[in-house]
């Protein structure tokens, strides 16, 4: 009865480690400076933090599952910016701020995280619209410059916008795709 008990416990344990993930490349680099402010007469010293992360799945080429060795095959990657602020003398950071940064076929974009959703950026730091989450936490309604619509993220990671044109009397979907440099 006791070998019994150690031999589910030991296929059970087994059983655990053998549940696959998804193998993800990721890279992250942090900097930090301090800075100096003159503010009323005092000098007051600011520490910001800026971490810089790139991930990607790893895949292998289709030709033959069993050959290990298959070249690797890295199909996009994601860049997320965190921006950390600490503006008094104890060990923690007050403020963050996230950024994502996306491509479409009209150039590059930064999403700066906000209150309740996000700030559309673009390549120059010119704000073009908002993104605020609606109420059941999976869109966003959008207020852009040339159009309202709707968002959402898809599967890939990608924001997906959609929004009606009145001149072309249809619904236009337009997909910001996750970017590998900025």
């Amino acid at each position: 009865m006791k070998n019994l008990i150690y031999l589910l416990a030991f296929c059970l344990v087994t059983g655990v480690y053998a549940q696959e993930k998804k193998p993800v490349d990721k890279v992250e680099k942090t900097k930090t400076k301090t800075i100096k402010v003159n503010k009323n007469g005092k000098v007051i010293e600011n520490k910001v933090k800026v971490t810089t992360s790139k991930e990607q799945a790893v895949m292998t080429t289709p030709n033959d599952s069993s050959n290990i060795n298959n070249s690797r095959v890295y199909p996009k990657v994601k860049v997320t910016k965190t921006i950390q602020i600490d503006n008094d003398y104890d060990p923690f950071y007050e403020s963050e701020n996230k950024i994502v940064y996306y491509t479409d076929e009209d150039g590059k974009y930064a999403f700066t995280q906000s209150k309740n959703g996000f700030e559309m950026r673009t390549a120059e730091n010119e704000s073009f619209g908002y993104a605020v989450k609606s109420a059941n936490n999976m869109f966003y309604i959008l207020d852009v410059e040339n159009y309202s619509g709707v968002g959402y993220f898809n599967n890939e990671g990608n924001f997906v916008v959609e929004y009606y044109n009145s001149e072309l009397d249809m619904l236009i979907e337009k997909e910001f795709k996750t970017d590998t440099e900025f």
